[in-house]
């Protein structure tokens, strides 16, 4: 079993960069008038907080998450750049 596909390349980088910016987590708190207040957080935010803070758990939690976030991308890139080509060697 390869694991070629983790070699840091700029698709992968750019892609997990993309996904962590983006506000992923969601957090929903019940006011006591009765309603719900939503906050949305970006991991790279989170990730800056809790090493600012030195939150050593959180922080820990979110370098996993950033991880797992550059696994994902990485197989989505390698995947997709094999159904590339077989599909430029079949049309030549």
């Amino acid at each position: 079993m390869s694991l070629k596909f983790l070699k840091p390349r700029i698709g992968n980088v750019l892609l997990t960069l993309v996904v962590i910016s983006l506000p992923l987590l969601r957090e929903q708190v019940q006011l006591p008038t009765g309603g719900y207040e939503i906050a949305r957080y970006r991991p790279v935010f989170l990730l800056t907080s809790y090493l600012q803070m030195q939150d050593w758990y959180p922080f820990l939690l979110m370098i996993g998450f950033t991880l797992a976030v550059y696994v994902g991308a990485s197989i989505v890139v390698a995947i997709t750049s094999k159904l590339l080509k077989k599909r430029s060697s079949v049309k030549q």
